[in-house]
């Protein structure tokens, strides 16, 4: 059975995109979850033109093959959220590490994520766009308002946000894969224990 997290009627990864929003649109949503729900096997050119409304010719017209096609897709697809300046240290963690429930996008990309990874050893190009896309600048977010956080005199000024870092995403990354629930004010208080041990006594 399908399941849709978000966004348009027909997507796991909108964000709530009108249906009628172009061909190249849907073709992205259709690689990215024929990925997520096949893996690469069956995120064939067919199977990515069938679920995306358009005809095959359609999706030769703007890509060379396969392989251009869902690589264009995760890039187009790996969205991370805003970073923010609220001047408050926790909402602004808070506003990228939220899962945003069971169907929510964040959860999305761990099932991307998930998905590229055990395709890596054949195509190490579709994981590397993930990480270039969605990893590596989500790290270096939650870094950048750790360090804020450091130059207010909030945290110790010894701390290594690296690690910290590390804490604070691992977190969600054991969750999922444990198969964990993200109840009501769990990520909340994840990031507060984490802070907790870091702040200025």
């Amino acid at each position: 059975m399908r399941v849709v997290y978000s966004g348009s009627k027909n997507s796991l990864s909108g964000y709530g995109r009108p249906r009628d929003s172009g061909v190249t649109e849907r073709i992205y949503d259709a690689g990215v979850d024929l990925l997520v729900e096949r893996g690469y096997a069956g995120a064939t050119v067919a199977a990515v033109a069938a679920r995306a409304g358009c005809g095959t010719q359609s999706i030769y017209r703007r890509f060379v093959n396969r392989d251009e096609m869902l690589l264009a897709a995760i890039e187009a697809r790996c969205v991370i959220p805003p970073l923010r300046n609220s001047g408050r240290t926790l909402d602004d963690l808070l506003v990228m590490l939220e899962p945003g429930g069971r169907r929510g996008a964040q959860r999305y990309r761990s099932l991307l994520g998930s998905a590229l990874a055990l395709e890596a050893e054949r195509h190490p190009e579709f994981l590397m766009a993930f990480r270039r896309g969605f990893v590596w600048p989500l790290r270096k977010n939650v870094e950048s308002v750790l360090m804020r956080a450091v130059r207010r005199g909030e945290l110790r000024d010894d701390v290594d946000v690296s690690l910290v870092a590390d804490l604070l995403l691992g977190f969600s990354s054991s969750r999922f894969w444990s198969g964990g629930d993200f109840g009501d004010g769990l990520v909340r208080e994840a990031v507060e224990v984490v802070l907790a041990g870091v702040r200025v006594r």
